[in-house]
Order: C-alpha cells, then structure tokens, then sequence
C-alpha cells in the first residue's frame, strides 16, 4: 500500500548511538517523466503515483507529450489513493514554435510571443486539471536574448498571479548562457533540466 503523504524528515543513521535528520525537501527527488507515452500515459502515470512517484515532468508539446494524459492519470490515482493536490508535484514547460509539430501547436501561431507563452501556460492548467503549476520550464532557448526575455518576463508574471511555483530552464548547453540567463532574471530558474552525455564529459560545470 502506497502512504497517503510523504515523510517530511528522513532518519539516517550514522552508527549504533547516533542519527541526523535532512529534511526531504531539500534533498534529490526521483521524477516520473511521460514523453514519448501516447496513448498510455494516463494509465502509466497512474500507475506509477501508485507505486510511490510525486514528482511527474511534462510538457505542453503534443508531438512528443500527452499532457492532458498526465492530468487524467494523476487525478485517477490521487482519487484512489486519497491524495490532496500538494503531494503530487507536476512539472511541465513553454515549448517555442519551432518545438512543434506545425499541425498541432497549442497556442495561436499568429500571436505575440508573450501570448503564446500564456496560452501554453492556460492549456497546461487545464490539461493538467489544476489551477498551479509547481514548476514551470521554459523548453529550450530562443533564437536571441530579446526573445529570450519576453519569454522569461511572462513567465515571471505567472508565478507574481499565483499560477506558477517555481521556474526553470530547459536544453541549454552553454554554461555561459546559464549564468546569463540567472544574472539577469528578477525570478531566478531553480531547475536546469538537461540531457547530459559521457563525451560532454556530463556537462559537469553546468550542473
């Protein structure tokens, strides 16, 4: 049987006299993510939030994601499980134009960019079948820094109105690019979510 809430502290025991507690908060967190799932993904989210996962990563980006999947399979298993919203936390991201399939874009295309932003932000709501997102993630860089802020400028007034918890950046490899983007944001990215690989050597100094 999977525990209705998480435990807040963890006792680790350091020899036979002695132990200290972390606070989970502030310690890694093993995530669900649910691209490339399909059809499947509200059955395999629900099973796996029954199996122990809270923290599930998503994307507002139909040609790899089934975002509203996501909602229907947290919900059904926070139902059965008696969960309330804040022990699920649920990631998702802005994704530019270009990350789109051309025929299945989930904002208008002939809006201003900071439009998209907030379109693609309301259709995660109501995808995800909620009305915050713990942690929002702006998918990839933008073609220049201008872009750039427009995006990111939004997405800061998101979390201003209460809709957004946290905000991160997603695929970018320049660790200049990274201390740029934190140096100058008013609401620093908490979240760099990238794909590291051994003949980068993993990206060390990023992480």
């Amino acid at each position: 049987m999977v525990a209705s809430k998480l435990p807040i502290l963890l006792l680790v025991s350091l020899c036979s006299t002695s132990s200290i507690a972390y606070n989970l908060l502030d310690r890694p967190t093993l995530k669900y993510g649910t691209a490339w799932k399909k059809e499947k993904t509200a059955d395999l989210v629900a099973k796996a939030v029954k199996a122990g996962f809270r923290h599930i990563d998503t994307a507002c980006q139909p040609r790899h994601y089934n975002e509203a999947g996501v909602g229907d399979g947290w919900v059904a298993a926070a139902r059965e499980l008696n969960l309330d919203r804040t022990d699920v936390w649920l990631q998702t991201k802005f994704s530019g134009l270009t990350a789109h399939d051309p025929n299945n874009v989930p904002y208008d295309v002939n809006a201003s960019l900071e439009d998209r932003v907030r379109q693609s932000l309301q259709k995660s709501l109501e995808n995800l079948k909620t009305d915050y997102i713990d942690s929002w993630i702006m998918h990839g860089p933008e073609d220049n820094w201008d872009d750039h802020w427009k995006v990111w400028r939004t997405m800061e007034s998101a979390v201003d109105e209460g809709k957004v918890r946290q905000l991160g950046i997603s695929n970018f490899y320049s660790l200049e690019d990274v201390q740029w983007a934190y140096a100058h944001a008013r609401i620093k990215p908490k979240v760099v979510q990238n794909r590291f690989y051994a003949e980068s050597g993993h990206d060390v100094e990023i992480r």
